[in-house]
């Protein structure tokens, strides 16, 4: 069992809080990757000694291309799962990590999901902290938005023409420092509602983070943004019927989920029973949030909806397009877009005619969305707690951070 690397002070010259949403500053980058051809075993990661190759296999990331043929078996039949997490300074400065073990179950459930071997809990962890430490120079300063984005991934790495799993599998860690997904956006986002292709189907994958959920969102995410849309909001596509639109259930974003203030005071956002939308840690969080600190939102509530009877409740339920004309603000959530407020939500060209204004979010974020992001970066930052374990410090030692 080694020390582990220095933590390095963030690197001279970069401009933190102006890094695009992307893959900044690659040449600085080092990542890890472990790869099996069966199960994940203890010459991987064993956490009773602090060692496998988890600890050790760390390359650089523009030096080190991943070896990749033609029949690798995750480019032919798209066998790769990822998550997406991050490191930032809490109020102190120190580097902390915000609920990685939500990350590994969804991790887990994905594994499993695409016939891939999922780790150990104490794998997963430890080698995020193995990428962290690696990369400590990117972690930013402290700030709103700023963070070094971690992504694991599994894939299947193995050379194969059948329709089968794959027969060696890959384990990565990489990273990259950004500022926020959506800071190019002036005010609220105008969202489009995507009323002819679907992004998931009950009985599909739309609950899995897989590539191809992403893969699936991006052409309609262009034709949306030539219409002057910032993104789509997708429907359960089986629940709308022609003339019947306020009927069908709303799903998520291309990349995020989706909450609705009620003017009744009730926020609410889609239900994971249908299994068509991602288990969002953040929307997870924002939940868990509103439902310990319900009354210090009930001013902001009540001032939002213009209703002094208003009571605070958050709600996971079926959200139909008719909700998104009882509401008074809308605001969507993920990893990268932290909370994001939304001023519109309108139907296109040759689509059944729909276009709501949210009382809030045309020029800036109603009450309520900016109280929930502060209470969020609050309990992101330490100054705030929601309940113990929602923020690990990669320094401390591997039995700690991996518990």
């Amino acid at each position: 069992m080694s020390a582990p690397p220095a933590l390095l002070p963030p690197k001279e010259g970069v401009e933190f809080e102006s890094l695009p949403w992307n893959l900044n500053l690659p040449e600085e980058h080092s990542y890890v990757h472990v790869t099996t051809t069966s199960e994940w075993d203890a010459t991987h990661y064993d956490p009773e000694t602090d060692s496998g190759s988890v600890t050790t296999s760390v390359f650089k990331y523009s030096d080190t291309p991943l070896a990749l043929f033609p029949s690798t078996t995750s480019l032919n039949y798209g066998t790769t799962i990822w998550e997406g997490l991050k490191c930032y300074r809490d109020k102190d400065g120190k580097p902390v990590v915000f609920r990685p073990d939500r990350n590994f179950a969804r991790f887990t459930r994905g594994a499993e999901a695409m016939a891939l071997p999922a780790p150990s809990k104490e794998l997963f962890l430890r080698g995020i902290q193995t990428a962290i430490q690696a990369n400590s120079h990117l972690i930013p300063p402290k700030g709103d938005g700023m963070k070094l984005y971690v992504r694991p991934m599994l894939l299947g790495s193995g050379q194969q023409l059948g329709l089968y799993p794959s027969p060696q599998f890959s384990l990565l860690f990489f990273v990259s420092p950004t500022g926020n997904y959506f800071k190019g956006s002036s005010g609220g986002l105008n969202l489009h509602l995507e009323t002819k292709r679907s992004r998931a189907a009950r009985g599909g994958l739309g609950n899995v983070k897989c590539s191809g959920n992403y893969g699936i969102a991006l052409r309609p995410l262009l034709d949306a943004k030539k219409q002057g849309f910032h993104d789509n909001l997708y429907l359960e596509l089986e629940t709308y019927k022609e003339g019947a639109l306020k009927e069908a259930v709303l799903q998520e974003m291309s990349a995020a989920n989706f909450f609705l203030l009620l003017n009744t005071g009730e926020i609410v956002t889609p239900s994971l029973e249908r299994g068509t939308i991602l288990p969002g840690v953040t929307r997870e969080s924002v939940l868990a949030i509103v439902h310990k600190f319900a009354d210090e939102l009930t001013a902001d509530i009540r001032a939002s909806t213009s209703n002094d009877a208003a009571v605070v409740t958050a709600v996971a339920r079926d959200v139909t397009v008719a909700d998104l004309e009882n509401a008074s603000e809308a605001w969507c959530t993920g990893t990268a877009a932290e909370l994001v407020p939304i001023a519109r939500l309108a139907t296109g060209k040759d689509e059944e005619d729909f276009d709501v204004e949210f009382t809030h979010g045309k020029t800036s974020a109603g009450p309520v969305t900016t109280k929930l992001l502060q209470m969020l970066r609050e309990v992101m930052t330490g100054q705030r707690s929601v309940e113990d374990g929602w923020l690990r410090d990669p320094y401390t030692p591997a039995t700690q951070f991996c518990a």
